[in-house]
């Protein structure tokens, strides 16, 4: 099981009360640090690698085994610590009107039409979500394990994960609010109804969602940053308190994919579409 025997009291009433306080919450400090040494894209002394980096990220020499067993070894010490290999989303719908029509034109009209409602991938979209199932099955094939994946429920994430994850029919999944992209005004990031979700991705597991209906999407908010890195410290909070997976994928959007990144001190990172980032945290021990 990829959650502790109380799953279903704790994470249901932790998410009914957060959908109630994120917004005009202020963000809290990070009990948590990305651990270096692993990911060229977490290491500050090397530059920036190009999007989609080769094995992911791994530095030169080492290996998924090596990351595993430094897993281990923080255990033994008293260190949790967690895998989390994010992958944003592949290229919707939203993401062409704002090349199209620029960003000015998107943030005082178009982000606001209903067409854009709970954006969908375009066709090259699910071309690199065919790509990054590729790229994760190598990685697999390398030693890369992973228990558990964590899903946006917005739809450009949910179809993502269906392709790049095709390959991998045996690790757990969930489908999780928390992890979804920045709330309030845009209609790309106003879910639809979870009945529908249901209709559409049998296979998936939305029990733990209270509301039908989009309750943390206002028409007349938008998210700010430290309202996410709220969000973001809640959603490792659950991960780190309410799941025994070690090692988990999420697969979720940009703008939170940033807010988690600065919240465990992880270097500013630029997330291409479809793109894997791996992230090693740990909470350490407080003396």
């Amino acid at each position: 099981m990829e959650l502790l025997p109380f799953r279903g009291r704790v994470l249901v009433s932790v998410l009914a009360v957060f959908a109630l306080l994120v917004v005009g919450k202020s963000a809290a400090s990070s009990r948590w640090q990305y651990s270096p040494g692993f990911f060229v894209q977490g290491d500050p002394s090397r530059p920036l690698p190009a999007s989609n980096a080769p094995r992911m990220g791994l530095v030169e020499g080492k290996t998924w085994g090596d990351v595993h067993a430094a897993m281990d070894a923080k255990r033994v010490s008293g260190v949790r610590s967690k895998l989390v290999v994010f992958l944003r989303h592949g290229e919707g719908i939203h993401n062409v009107a704002i090349e199209k029509y620029g960003s000015d034109a998107w943030n005082s009209y178009y982000c606001k039409l209903p067409e854009f409602l709970d954006a969908p991938l375009t066709s090259r979209g699910i071309q690199q979500a065919n790509e990054a199932s590729q790229r994760l099955n190598t990685e697999v094939n390398r030693g890369l394990h992973l228990e558990l994946v964590l899903i946006s429920p917005l739809e450009r994430a949910l179809k993502t994960f269906t392709i790049a994850y095709q390959g991998q029919t045996n690790i757990s999944s969930k489908p999780l609010e928390l992890p979804r992209e920045i709330l309030g005004v845009d209609t790309c990031d106003e879910r639809r109804s979870i009945s529908e979700k249901k209709r559409q991705y049998p296979e998936l597991d939305f029990g733990d969602f209270e509301s039908d209906g989009d309750p943390w999407w206002t028409p007349d908010h938008r998210e700010t940053e430290s309202e996410l890195e709220t969000r973001a410290n809640k959603f490792l909070e659950i991960l780190f308190s309410n799941m025994s997976a070690q090692r988990v994928g999420v697969v979720s959007h940009s703008v939170f994919g940033a807010a988690l990144l600065r919240v465990i001190g992880h270097r500013e990172y630029s997330l291409g579409t479809a793109e894997f980032l791996p992230l090693l945290i740990e909470e350490p021990t407080i003396s």
